[in-house]
């Protein structure tokens, strides 16, 4: 499960760095967690401290718009949703980038 997690954040890490050269195209991932239907915390901070007002599920699309590393051993991700326009930070482990 450690190993899945680490290869996910380095996925996503990777992928934001090939959008970020490239100005002007959005980045788009999916939710994705271990149990189907989960609820994924959108967050108003990037730590796992902060209110989530938000929530998204497994399979949700969004456009990242932003990163940070938490101070908290994560990387997080500023995302706005499609569907909604919701905005908030979700940990990286929980995006999946195509």
């Amino acid at each position: 499960m450690k190993l899945k997690q680490i290869v996910l954040t380095l996925t996503a890490a990777v992928s934001l760095c090939a959008a970020t050269a490239l100005p002007g195209l959005a980045t788009s991932a999916r939710l994705t967690a271990s149990d189907p239907g989960s609820q994924i915390n959108v967050r108003t901070a990037p730590t796992t401290k902060a209110n989530a007002p938000h929530y998204g599920v497994e399979g949700d699309w969004v456009e990242v718009l932003n990163s940070s590393d938490g101070g908290d051993g994560y990387i997080w991700y500023y995302v706005r949703f499609y569907q909604s326009n919701a905005e908030g930070w979700v940990r990286a482990d929980f995006l999946y980038f195509q």
